[in-house]
């Protein structure tokens, strides 16, 4: 369908559940030109703005971020179907191989890209796939701003533990003015409270972020929330791989249906 706008793919969660992991191996699975990606860590402010929060720069929160210049991105991708600027500068943890397809295997990522391209050429699928990755993408904070814009939103979760884990086996984090490690506690103090707060409320358990969603289903995926974003297993069948597949499952549902 030529001109037709893309569809916006929202991957959010708290941190190390995978969505940049998710993000990457979709951008294989739909290659250019049929997906862009954008990362919402490339939208950190400049690291003298950083708000405080218990003594430590709070890089895990609305604030920390320019939701403006990302809006605005956002809406020009959506409506002109156009590209990513150019003048973006990559920041995040590029450097400890934390980031890319680590933990799926190729062999997923292959089967799946030889689907999707049987599933395109029998609906003449010429949509764009505009996926965005980030820690904070239609959270109670930012709903109205950016959360809106979106046409798919989709929860990548992660349990306490490991999600501790992931973050702490990480070297640190490229930056505007430099470089940043995690002080002591900041995972404790910061990171999971925040998450909780922003993403608690989309939640059938009244905000408890450790408890599977009741009516999870690991053969068509759990049903959209009541704010319509759709909230993966915290410890999905098959790992990675099959988080992946639960995400291009509800792709495919997309796929068949013109009304998003």
């Amino acid at each position: 369908m030529p001109n037709q706008r893309p569809l916006l793919l929202a991957l959010s969660g708290p941190t190390s559940s995978g969505k940049t992991t998710i993000a990457t191996a979709l951008s294989a699975i739909f290659p250019a030109p049929q997906s862009l990606t954008i990362h919402a860590d490339d939208f950190y402010k400049p690291d003298s703005q950083m708000p405080m929060k218990h003594g430590m720069q709070d890089w895990d929160c609305a604030d920390s971020l320019d939701l403006e210049k990302l809006r605005e991105v956002l809406l020009r991708v959506k409506e002109e179907a156009g590209e990513v600027p150019k003048d973006l500068v990559r920041q995040g943890n590029f450097e400890d191989g934390v980031h890319g397809v680590k933990g799926i295997h190729e062999a997923s990522i292959e089967m799946i890209r030889d689907r999707v391209a049987r599933w395109s050429e029998e609906l003449k699928w010429r949509r764009k796939i505009v996926i965005v990755d980030g820690f904070l993408l239609f959270g109670r904070s930012v709903s109205s701003q950016i959360g809106s814009l979106f046409d798919r939103k989709i929860l990548l979760r992660a349990s306490y533990l490991e999600a501790k884990r992931r973050r702490e086996a990480r070297n640190g984090y490229v930056t505007l003015e430099g470089f940043w490690e995690d002080p002591p506690d900041y995972f404790d103090k910061i990171v999971w409270p925040n998450y909780i707060e922003e993403h608690g409320f989309l939640l059938t358990h009244g905000g408890d972020v450790e408890k599977e969603e009741k009516d999870f289903d690991e053969t068509n995926g759990t049903r959209p929330s009541q704010e319509k974003v759709f909230v993966s297993p915290i410890s999905p069948q098959g790992g990675l791989d099959g988080l992946l597949e639960w995400v291009v499952g509800i792709l495919w549902e997309d796929l068949q249906r013109s009304e998003i």
